[in-house]
């Protein structure tokens, strides 16, 4: 499983996500995530959605569940571009990359460090801009978080 340093820009952002090397198109795809999620862009983020998407979260009261569909994630989405500002820096690494299926390895860092564990589900697609995102399993890998 191969894990890759991201550098960051002066505001803390990750900027290497479409820049540097080869991505597979899902890897675009959970890069453009985070950093739609880093500018308070949740409109452009629910696009990167399937209609019938799952998250499975550890913050909402239907973890098992999950929420379900784009007006039930979109909280969510809230939430998570509400904590990105400038001084919240990120690394993401690729862990595993599958034809459906992509795992990343998260380090957030505002003051103390967080690392979470995200796995991607995409929609099979002929097309890379028809690729969305079906399902999405947020793990956080410190005890004050799971």
């Amino acid at each position: 499983m191969a894990r890759q340093k991201r550098p960051q820009n002066k505001k803390g952002k990750n900027t290497s996500a479409a820049a540097s090397g080869k991505k597979t198109a899902n890897q675009k795809l959970v890069f453009e995530c985070f950093e739609l999620a880093s500018q308070n862009k949740v409109e452009e983020l629910l696009e990167l959605f399937a209609d019938d998407v799952t998250i499975y979260e550890p913050f909402s009261k239907k973890e098992e569940e999950g929420l379900h569909g784009k007006p039930a994630i979109r909280s969510f989405l809230n939430m998570m571009t509400l904590a990105s500002d400038d001084s919240l820096r990120y690394d993401i690494s690729i862990e595993e990359d599958k034809s459906d299926k992509v795992v990343a390895l998260v380090i957030f860092e505002k003051g103390d460090k967080i690392e979470a564990r995200f796995s991607f589900e995409m929609s099979a697609a002929d097309k890379e801009k028809d690729k969305k995102i079906n399902v999405v399993r947020v793990e956080f890998l410190d005890d004050n978080h799971a």
